[in-house]
């Protein structure tokens, strides 16, 4: 499983969040939120109007690495764990009828970096409008590896 900030490539798409725990998937016909592989939710595409992403961001561009070391040393210096707790994000998916606030768990303390999180966003947008774009989450490795790319394009530009 192949991961870049909040998106992981996953078999049946592209997930958004932790995938051990609240997450969702961008699948080619669905959007699923889910609790680890249990399905809590379940949106067609064709129903959604809209879809917004609040994560917290960060402009350091290493955020998973700097919370590791962070917390290593941490748990070196307590000699316990020191049980974080991670606010989770949150995606708003609406439909015609309704507007649905899910919860979305985060890997690290802190925050995603600020232009993956940008792309997401816009990528979901792009999802909601464009039905012939949705088949692309078929193969979530080569949307996921196109993602990288442009945030790193945009980087040195």
């Amino acid at each position: 499983m192949k991961r870049y900030g909040p998106l992981h490539a996953v078999p049946d798409g592209l997930a958004i969040g932790d995938p051990g725990r609240r997450h969702l998937v961008l699948g080619a016909h669905t959007v699923s939120h889910r609790d680890g592989v249990t399905v809590t939710r379940d949106i067609g595409w064709a129903e959604l109007r809209g879809a917004t992403l609040d994560l917290q961001t960060t402009r350091f561009p290493f955020p998973g690495a700097f919370a590791g070391a962070w917390s290593s040393l941490l748990v070196m210096i307590t000699q316990t764990d020191p049980e974080l707790d991670l606010k989770p994000g949150t995606a708003v998916l609406t439909t015609r009828d309704e507007s649905v606030r899910l919860e979305l768990d985060r890997h690290h303390p802190g925050g995603y970096w600020h232009p993956i999180v940008s792309r997401t966003q816009l990528l979901m947008e792009r999802l909601v409008e464009d039905a012939a774009s949705r088949s692309l989450l078929r193969q979530p490795d080569v949307v996921l590896a196109s993602i990288v790319s442009s945030v790193r394009r945009a980087r040195v530009a």
